[in-house]
């Protein structure tokens, strides 16, 4: 039996240009489900999405604080992500981070800072909690807050507060209206207490 092998070459071409074409309306559409996401974020709180394709910012102002909500499904060298960025008055330049126990983050050397537990064992099973001010740290993480940060546990976030920046960050594209509500609210709900706390 002879295999003509410039058939299989043009075989090859068909079948890479239906898997590139099919990748491009996958990607075209879940752009489409993340924007009418943000769409409808911009309906309850004003500002507005800019960005194309992919790489999308829900921008909005809360309490004269500008707050960005980013969000990139991901590439072959990056992973996927969501993230709330607000940049704040952190007046003793206070930082913060809290992860998630079973993430291997090399954090807190480059900061200087050590790990505290807030006396909710709940919370602190999950969580790691590192930061330059103990007291800071147990008056800022209310139970509201201990509560709102435990139901983000299962997306792996990681809240990080360094100089005057806010960041609320997961490890994936959000696609649903309530789980982007559960973003935004909780790093609002942070950003309030830190107002409080100033």
């Amino acid at each position: 039996m002879d295999i003509d092998v410039s058939l299989l070459y043009e075989y090859f071409w068909i079948f890479l240009i239906a898997i590139t074409t099919l990748l491009i309306i996958y990607s075209i559409k879940v752009s489409k489900k993340v924007k009418k996401v943000l769409e409808n974020q911009v309906l309850k709180r004003g500002g507005n999405v800019s960005g194309f394709f992919s790489n999308l910012k829900l921008t909005f102002d809360h309490n004269g604080k500008k707050v960005i909500l980013s969000t990139f499904p991901g590439s072959r060298y990056t992973s996927p992500y969501t993230s709330v960025d607000i940049d704040i008055d952190n007046l003793g330049n206070r930082r913060l981070i809290i992860y998630e126990k079973s993430l291997m983050f090399s954090t807190g050397k480059s900061f200087d800072i050590k790990k505290f537990q807030v006396g909710y064992d709940l919370f602190d099973d999950g969580f790691i909690i590192k930061g330059n001010d103990e007291q800071f740290v147990l008056n800022m993480l209310t139970p509201s807050i201990q509560d709102r940060l435990l139901s983000l546990r299962s997306y792996h976030i990681r809240l990080t507060l360094d100089h005057n920046h806010l960041n609320l960050n997961m490890p994936r594209q959000l696609k649903k209206e309530e789980d982007c509500d559960l973003l935004i609210d909780t790093a609002l709900l942070i950003v309030d207490r830190l107002d409080e706390l100033q």
